[in-house]
Parts: C-alpha cells; sequence; structure tokens
C-alpha cells in the first residue's frame, strides 16, 4: 500500500498561488512580447537601482550567466545601462534608462489590473491582514536564510 499524499499545506498552497499569479501576468503581458525574466528583471532594476548582476541573478533564481544575457538584450532594447563597479572593476552595477519608463508604466499596470483580480472578493481588512501574515513569513524566511539556516 503506497503512503498517500499529506494534505494540502500553507506552502503548497502559497506556490500554486505564486504560479496561477505569474501565469495570470504573463496572459495579461502578452502584448508587451516580453519574457518573465525581462519583466521580472526591469521591475527589480527600478527597486535597487545600480544592483549587480549577481545580487540580480540570486533574486530572479538564474545563473549569473544567463542574467547576463538577459541584461544583453535589454541593453540593446535601450531600457538598461551598465557601469563598471567602482568596488570592484570585475563587476557591473545596472541601471534603467528613461526609455524604460513607458514599459514599466504598462508593467506596473498589468501587475496591478492581475493582482487585483487575485484579491477579488476580499475585503480592505482581509487583504491588509493577507499582508501582514505574508510578511511575517517572508521575515522568519529571510531570517533563516540570512543566518544560513535556510
Amino acid at each position: 500500500m503506497k503512503t498517500p499524499p499529506p494534505p494540502t499545506t500553507t506552502s503548497s498552497l502559497l506556490m500554486e498561488v505564486g504560479r496561477l499569479l505569474r501565469a495570470d501576468f504573463g496572459r495579461r503581458a502578452e502584448h508587451l512580447k516580453l519574457t518573465q525574466a525581462q519583466m521580472s528583471a526591469l521591475a527589480r532594476l527600478s527597486k535597487q537601482p545600480g544592483i549587480s548582476q549577481v545580487a540580480l541573478a540570486e533574486m530572479l533564481e538564474v545563473h549569473p550567466v544567463t542574467v547576463t544575457q538577459l541584461i544583453d538584450r535589454l541593453q540593446r532594447a535601450g531600457w538598461v545601462r551598465r557601469e563598471v563597479h567602482e568596488d570592484d572593476r570585475r563587476a557591473f552595477r545596472l541601471f534603467l534608462t528613461d526609455k524604460a519608463d513607458p514599459i514599466l508604466s504598462e508593467v506596473w499596470k498589468i501587475a496591478a489590473q492581475a493582482r487585483e483580480h487575485a484579491l477579488s472578493g476580499l475585503s480592505k481588512a482581509e487583504r491588509d491582514q493577507l499582508d501582514s501574515l505574508l510578511t511575517r513569513m517572508k521575515l522568519n524566511l529571510a531570517g533563516d536564510c540570512s543566518s544560513g539556516r535556510g
């Protein structure tokens, strides 16, 4: 007799919700002709200008070579510029150009639509509580990662 699968857990629900959110966002953003990775990189650079390629690779959970290729494409499109890192001449810091503003505005608009769709039916209090609980989970896990336990 096979061992039955465990019941649905919070972590499996979070992973499934994340997958569905990405899929919904991807459908809404198809007309932009950008990959999820490209949109994620642009979004991350807007929130953390000057981030290194290595740090961006970690955040996107991809190999540094993959980020190099991704940034090459975004740079060719005129949306990203590289600057040599002042502390490490082998490293680059990444910045968005003004040309990225229109595409990012569209990404933020689509993200708001996808978020509203996902949260439809939840009251303001429920949304606030969900944000609070997820933030606490994130802090718990981020603490594990920074202490070497995660």
